[in-house]
């Protein structure tokens, strides 16, 4: 069965003495978002991680949070970026001569800026590093996938339960269409009695009326859309059986489905039948709600 949009996944992973934590979430989306929120020492990683996800994932909007330990230390710098330091330096002074004041506390302005400064930190072993990220990181998308994988088969049963409704009112409709050109025949005779009364012999033109009700029975037609409606509900059986991303072929679907409902009620022209048309839209749109949850 397809597999959920939204899920959480995390892990823990440890060797010698680095250790490391990834939180892995996702929500919603039409494409394969990713953002990462890691030590600026891990950023460099980001793109094969990434990499690692879309091996998993074909979209949502993800984000991976990384926080990262090492217990024997590291070798640290802290950096001073001297182009942004002048740059505020200057764009100080020049605020003071516009406003005609003193240029007074601009190396605690500057210095205040945390742009101006930045930590430099160095691995001990990089590849040492890149290998318990890896690590830790399949482990998280193994919860990740675990959680999408139960919340899948979920959505699944309840679009199934929905497909299962929609499919009696189908049929409804399928048993209720043949009729409609007989009632419609006794309600043309009925009023032609009513109006024309003793003068019937006179004026009725039994031709007439055949032709009136055959052109009406082609227009209530509505054999066409509910084999098509009756063959997307059989799609949507098939794909969701399926262990691959699904939803937008399902969406796809439920597009076409919606078009069948809306042509069916436009042809009908009974009551019954309409609110069997409308109660069908309904679900539909049930549905369409419930699969914008499914990768």
């Amino acid at each position: 069965m397809p597999k959920s949009m939204t899920a959480y996944g995390r892990a823990h992973a440890s060797v010698d003495e680095l250790s490391m934590d990834m939180e892995l979430r996702s929500v919603n989306s039409r494409y394969f978002e990713f953002n990462l929120r890691a030590p600026g020492l891990l950023q460099a990683y980001e793109n094969s991680w990434k990499n690692l996800i879309k091996e998993h994932i074909s979209r949502g909007k993800l984000e991976l949070r990384v926080s990262y330990f090492n217990s024997a230390g590291g070798d640290a710098q802290l950096l001073l970026n001297e182009s942004k330091a002048r740059a505020y330096g200057e764009a100080y002074d020049r605020l003071a001569e516009l406003l005609h004041e003193e240029a007074g506390g601009k190396l605690a302005f500057v210095a205040s800026k945390g742009e101006v400064f930045s930590i430099s930190e160095e691995f001990a072993d990089a590849e040492k590093v890149q290998e318990l990220a890896i690590r830790t990181l399949s482990l998280a998308l193994e919860d990740f996938d675990a959680m999408r994988r139960r919340e899948g088969e979920n959505l699944s049963r309840d679009l199934l339960r929905g497909l299962d409704q929609l499919e009696e009112k189908v049929k409804a409709l399928s048993e209720k269409a043949p009729m409609v050109p007989e009632i419609y025949r006794r309600k043309l005779l009925a009023r032609v009695e009513e109006l024309l009364g003793e003068q019937r012999e006179e004026y009725y033109n039994g031709q007439r009326v055949a032709a009136e009700i055959a052109i009406f029975a082609d227009k209530a037609d509505v054999r066409e859309e509910l084999t098509r409606l009756k063959s997307h509900l059989d799609q949507f059986r098939f794909i969701l059986s399926q262990d691959k991303p699904a939803g937008k072929k399902l969406d796809f679907l439920i597009q076409e489905m919606n078009r069948e409902c809306n042509t069916t009620g436009s042809k009908c022209n009974d009551l019954e039948m309409t609110r069997l048309v409308v109660e069908a839209k309904t679900l539909v749109e049930q549905l369409r709600e419930q699969i914008q949850n499914l990768e």
